[in-house]
C-alpha cells in the first residue's frame, strides 16, 4: 500500500508541478490541469486498491489457520473487476479445502466478491440509477469514472436485481382516517416474451405486443404546494407509496394487492384507519383491491369519466358544451334516471353508426361503474384531485413508453419495479447489499468463518501513525509488520 503512495509521492507529485507551471505559463489553462490530476489520482486510487489486495493475499497465504484447513493449489491468478474509479486487476491464491476439496479463492470471500463478478457494487449502482432514468447504454457509461459497461451488461444487472426490501415498521404508526389509492397500467411495446420471435397473434393474425405493467399509489392527502390563493396550483401528494410490475392474472393481482395490504398494516393504525379510496377506471383488477384491502370502497377515476363524456358529445359540434354539463349534472348529483335520460336524448339526435356506438359504450360504462360513481359523490372522505393517469406518466410512461423502444415481458417487470422503488427515495446501493446479503450462504465453513474472524480480529492494527511513518518518504514493507502479526493471531 505505502509503495503506491510513495510512488506517487515521488513521480506523479513532481508531474503535478510541471504542469502548474505550465498553467502560470500560459501553456495549458486551469480544465487541463484539472483533467490530468483527475486522471492521476483516479490511478492512484485503483493502483492503491490492488496493493491493499495483494498484500491481503500474502497474508491470507502465511496465515496459521490458512494452513490449518487449506492447500494452494494456484498462485498469482489475476483477476480485474471495475471499481467507480476505474478498472483494478489484482492477483490472488486459489486454494483447496483439505477436507470438502473445494477450490476456493479466500481473497474474494473476504472481499466479498462472487465467484465470475466484473463490477463492484459502487459501479453497478451507478450504472443502475442511470439506466433507471434513461437507457441501457447511459447507464453503461456511468458505470466508472474511466471506464464502461457495454449495454448487455447493464441489461444483465436489471434482470439480475432483487427488488425487495423490507418494510420496516414505524416505532409508533401513523394515525389518519382516510387512505388513498389510485390505480392504472402503462401500455409498453414488447420486443419478445422470453426470446424473439414469441409473440402470440390474434385471430387476425396481428401480433399481440402491448404489455401492460401495472401502478398503484397509496397516499394520504394531496396539499397545494403553491398556496391556496395560487392562480397555477401545484398539488403534491402526502405519505405516497408506489407499487409497480405486471402481476397477470388473478395469482397476480392477489400478489399485488397483498402487498399494498402488507404496507398499510404495517405503517398505518389500521384500528383508527376508517375509510381506504381504491380509484381508477374500473378496470377488474382495480375494482378486486377491494377484496383484499379492509374497509376499502372503489371510486371511477375523474379523468376517465371525463374521457367518456367528451366522446359521447363531440359530434354535436356547438352544442358540445351544453351536452357536457348536462351530463355532467347527472353524474355530479348520482342521478341515474337523468343519466339516461340525457344519452337517450344524444341517441335521438346522432345518425352516425360509430358515434351511436360511443354513446352507448359510455352510457354502458357509466352504469357498469355506478357504485363508484355514488361514492365519489356522497362519500364525505374524498379526495379526488388525484389521478392515476399523470402517476403512470411520471412513474412509468416517461421511461418505457413515450419513445419508441421494445422490451422483453421481465425486462418490463424489472424496470416497472425499479421506477417505482426510485420514487419511493430508495436507495439502490441499499437494495444490492440487501440482496447480497441475502444470496449469502447460510451454512458457511467453519474454518472459513475461523480465517475471517482472525483477519479482523485487530482492528487496532489499521492504526494511521504507524501506516504513514510521519513522512511519506522512505516508508518500507517492514512497516506493514502489524499485518502479519494481525493474521497469525489464533481464534481458539
Amino acid at each position: 500500500m505505502y509503495y503506491t503512495i510513495q510512488h506517487f509521492y515521488e513521480k506523479d507529485s513532481k508531474e503535478i508541478e510541471k504542469s502548474v507551471k505550465k498553467l502560470i505559463e500560459g501553456e495549458i489553462d486551469a480544465e487541463v490541469l484539472s483533467e490530468e490530476i483527475q486522471e492521476r489520482v483516479l490511478r492512484l486510487g485503483t493502483d492503491l486498491l490492488s496493493e491493499i489486495y495483494e498484500l491481503l493475499d500474502d497474508a491470507i497465504r502465511e496465515s496459521l489457520t490458512r494452513k490449518k484447513h487449506w492447500n494452494i493449489e494456484h498462485r498469482n491468478k489475476e483477476k480485474s473487476i471495475l471499481d467507480v474509479m476505474g478498472k483494478v486487476t489484482f492477483k490472488r491464491t486459489g486454494y483447496y479445502n483439505k477436507h470438502t476439496k473445494e477450490y476456493v479463492y479466500l481473497l474474494d470471500q473476504l472481499l466479498g466478491f462472487e465467484p465470475g463478478q466484473k463490477i463492484t457494487l459502487r459501479s453497478a449502482t451507478r450504472a443502475l440509477e442511470e439506466t433507471i432514468d434513461s437507457s441501457y447504454q447511459k447507464g453503461g457509461k456511468q458505470a466508472s469514472l474511466t471506464d464502461e459497461i457495454s449495454k448487455q451488461a447493464v441489461k444483465d444487472l436489471v434482470h439480475e436485481t432483487v427488488i425487495e426490501m423490507p418494510v420496516k415498521e414505524p416505532k409508533d404508526k401513523k394515525r389518519v382516517k382516510h387512505l388513498h389509492i389510485v390505480a392504472d397500467e402503462d401500455h409498453v411495446a414488447a420486443q419478445f416474451q422470453e426470446e424473439k420471435g414469441d409473440l402470440p397473434r390474434d385471430s387476425r393474425g396481428y401480433k399481440i405486443n402491448t404489455i401492460m405493467p401495472k401502478l398503484v399509489c397509496v397516499y394520504e392527502d394531496i396539499v397545494n404546494e403553491s398556496g391556496e390563493k395560487s392562480e397555477r396550483p401545484r398539488y403534491k401528494l402526502i405519505g405516497k407509496k408506489y407499487f409497480s410490475g405486471i402481476y397477470r392474472g388473478s395469482r397476480g393481482n392477489e400478489e399485488l394487492w397483498t402487498l399494498v395490504g402488507k404496507y398499510i398494516d404495517t405503517v398505518y393504525d389500521t384500528e383508527y384507519l376508517e375509510q381506504v379510496y381504491i380509484a381508477g377506471d374500473g378496470a377488474p383488477w382495480i375494482k378486486s383491491g377491494c377484496e383484499y384491502i379492509e374497509n376499502s370502497k372503489f371510486v371511477l377515476d375523474k379523468f376517465h369519466m371525463m374521457k367518456y363524456v367528451n366522446r359521447s358529445v363531440t359530434h354535436l359540434l356547438d352544442s358540445d358544451e351544453e351536452g357536457k354539463k348536462e351530463i355532467w349534472q347527472a353524474l355530479n348529483r348520482a342521478d341515474k334516471d337523468a343519466l339516461k335520460a340525457v344519452y337517450n336524448r344524444l341517441l335521438d339526435v346522432t345518425e352516425d353508426e360509430n358515434k351511436t356506438k360511443d354513446i352507448k359504450t359510455a352510457l354502458r360504462y357509466f352504469l357498469n361503474n355506478w357504485n363508484g360513481i355514488k361514492v365519489k359523490v356522497e362519500d364525505a372522505g374524498d379526495c379526488w384531485k388525484c389521478c392515476a393517469e399523470g402517476q403512470v406518466s411520471h412513474v412509468l410512461s416517461s421511461r418505457m413508453s413515450s419513445r419508441p423502444m421494445g422490451w422483453s415481458e421481465f425486462g418490463c417487470d424489472q424496470m416497472a419495479k425499479l421506477r417505482a422503488y426510485k420514487y419511493n427515495d430508495g436507495k439502490v446501493i441499499d437494495l444490492l447489499k440487501y440482496q447480497k446479503e441475502r444470496q449469502k450462504v447460510e451454512e458457511e465453513r467453519e474454518e472459513q468463518e475461523e480465517l475471517i474472524k482472525e483477519l479482523r480480529k485487530r482492528k487496532s492494527g489499521w492504526d494511521n501513525a504507524e501506516k504513514t511513518q510521519a513522512i511519506i518518504p522512505g516508508l518500507e514493507k517492514s512497516s506493514m509488520k502489524w499485518m502479519r502479526n494481525w493474521i497469525d493471531i489464533q481464534v481458539g
